[in-house]
């Protein structure tokens, strides 16, 4: 029995309870509170991609060729990856190499709730190999060379809700084993995908 009190009186008519409890009200009532509290307490949790892969259009239009690129999210502000291109008709002046391997590793500059996406900073390594002028004095020559390269890229990369990025950016790399290092331009606007 419980009794309640109103202006400090003790009252027995006015507000008079009787509460009988029963396990089954007992267990009715706690799984109706932890099943509340656990409905409110709930958050939507995003999953967490850490792979990307896309395509280099840029490639496709000022060249007969295709740059392909995968990319692992060690945490929200850096990746690693590696990017193939391979070029189908290298007669034009942009880019001499016919195949180019290149491992990358890359800085986000965001805040952490857009992870791996914003603007980035990255430094690469690349293995080509293509039709090099080589300039020793004698006539303009011309020699299937295997190159080795290193440079810088910055650019940014944007991400929508269906997890489809979109990402521009532009760098420069020099050849490290030839004479006189000679530079190429890295130019990209790729679309891709995680997963």
């Amino acid at each position: 029995m419980i009794y309640f009190y109103i202006f400090g009186f003790q009252t027995k008519s006015f507000l008079f309870m009787k509460i009988k409890t029963t396990r089954i009200n007992l267990i009715s009532t706690f799984l109706l509170l932890l099943f509340s509290v656990k409905g409110y307490s709930q958050e939507v949790e995003e999953k967490i991609y850490h792979h990307e892969i896309r395509v280099d259009f840029f490639q496709l239009i000022v060249l007969p060729a295709i740059e392909l690129t995968y990319e692992r999210f060690i945490d929200p502000q850096s990746s690693w990856g590696v990017t193939v291109f391979v070029n189908f008709d290298n007669s034009m002046d942009y880019r001499k190499e016919n195949f180019e391997i290149s491992p990358f590793y890359r800085l986000y500059f965001q805040k952490e709730a857009k992870a791996n996406q914003g603007f980035f900073a990255q430094a690469f390594m690349s293995l080509t190999q293509g039709y090099y002028d080589n300039h020793d004095g004698g006539p303009n020559l011309t020699d299937t060379s295997i190159g080795v390269a290193a440079g810088a890229i910055v650019g940014t990369k944007w991400v929508n809700k269906k997890k489809a990025s979109f990402e521009i950016h532009a760098g420069v790399g020099r050849f490290l084993n030839f004479d006189k290092g000679r530079a190429y331009p890295r130019i990209n606007f790729a679309i891709g995908k995680r997963f």
